[in-house]
């Protein structure tokens, strides 16, 4: 397969893939480029998406798992980390297997499976959100050690102010990513754990103790550490675009994750769903529990994410891509993926000039094109 487009620095270029892996990218003469109407940038990575079109991690299911993997090349997004929502742990547990089942089982219709984010279950009850009250817990060792026995959980968020900084050490320790979740936690306690390799926060500005300018809490160590990941959820609801656009003049380029955080009812009629322990309800564009007392997540998919930031902030292509794919894999430590490089995976996004979704390529495999 050849493909000739733009890169995200507007350079005119072709891209050789062979199986599963792009063999060769040539930089074409600039003259080309106003020939091309076209751009060629990295698949999205969505690390923290809990599921859509009526199915949720937690239903422990293969079929469900396997139906939301080949809904998702339609946004553009070529591979997700699977989030979790609070559960039993009996049932955390098992829908773990399970999507180490579907991990090592992939097939050629569906997006890159990477693993699953355990978003639940030791979280801060003052700031529970969409998340069972009764059955958050501080973390602790014994859990990591029992979660990850499958060897598939890359990202963990938690409230860290719960849990002795030796916790985010030991996930440190299992080769799994630390993120600071529905917490309260102060300026000083975020640091404590930073200084043991927290390296994240999880949908910055949600969940979080408000800012305060003679009591920092995590909003301000988010916003001026410049090793700290901060993930953004950007559908226009959660934040607003002038807070998106704070964000981005406050962090360095390469630390913004742009994530989607999408719910079950992404991509679902208006009406009530099973999220997790909890019941939600789709009113139009917004996710709320049940009896509207909080946001529940969201229907936005990775693309509506991509453009929102570019129409909230100045950003540029390049930039936007980047919070969408590079910076995911270097977060993760995810080879091979997240640039349109010689020997990286074959995961692509073909858009328009007016960024939308033209073709969708995941692991060599076509998985959307548009109709002409």
């Amino acid at each position: 397969m050849i493909l000739k487009g733009l890169n995200r620095k507007e350079e005119p270029i072709q891209v050789e893939i062979q199986g599963n892996i792009i063999t060769k990218v040539t930089p074409l003469p600039i003259e080309e480029k106003n020939k091309l109407s076209n751009y060629i940038i990295p698949g999205f990575i969505d690390i923290h998406t809990h599921g859509g079109y009526n199915t949720d991690f937690t239903d422990a299911s293969e079929e469900a798992t396997r139906k939301y993997l080949r809904n998702l090349s339609k946004e553009g997004t070529t591979s997700i980390l699977h989030a979790s929502i609070t559960t039993p742990k009996d049932n955390l547990m098992k829908s773990i297997k399970v999507a180490r089942y579907v991990m090592d089982h992939p097939k050629n219709d569906e997006v890159r499976y990477l693993g699953i984010n355990i978003e639940g279950n030791y979280l801060n009850k003052a700031k529970k959100g969409a998340h069972k009250e009764s059955l958050l817990e501080p973390l602790n060792i014994k859990d990591i050690d029992m979660l990850s026995s499958e060897n598939n959980i890359k990202l963990f968020s938690y409230a860290a102010e719960n849990c002795d900084p030796s916790v985010t050490k030991h996930l440190v320790e299992k080769g799994i990513t630390p993120s600071l979740a529905h917490s309260i936690a102060t300026d000083e306690e975020v640091m404590t754990h930073f200084k043991a390799g927290l390296r994240g926060v999880t949908h910055t500005f949600n969940a979080m103790a408000t800012f305060h300018h003679r009591n920092p809490t995590a909003i301000v160590t988010a916003l001026t550490e410049d090793e700290i990941y901060t993930e953004i959820i950007v559908d226009g609801i959660h934040v607003h675009p002038r807070v998106v656009n704070l964000l981005y003049r406050s962090k360095p380029a390469n630390k913004i994750l742009i994530i989607s955080d999408s719910a079950p009812a992404k991509g679902c009629p208006d009406g009530i769903y099973q999220f997790g322990e909890l019941k939600i309800k789709k009113i139009g564009n917004k996710i709320v529990l049940a009896d509207g007392s909080s946001l529940a997540g969201s229907i936005a998919n990775m693309h509506l994410c991509f453009t929102n930031f570019l129409k909230f902030t100045n950003a540029t292509l390049e930039e936007a891509s980047m919070m969408t794919s590079t910076n995911q894999a270097t977060y993760l430590k995810l080879d091979k993926l997240g640039e349109i490089k010689e020997g990286f995976f074959a995961d692509i996004l073909v858009l328009d000039k007016n960024y939308n979704i033209l073709k969708t390529i995941a692991n060599g495999n076509v998985l959307y094109e548009k109709n002409n």
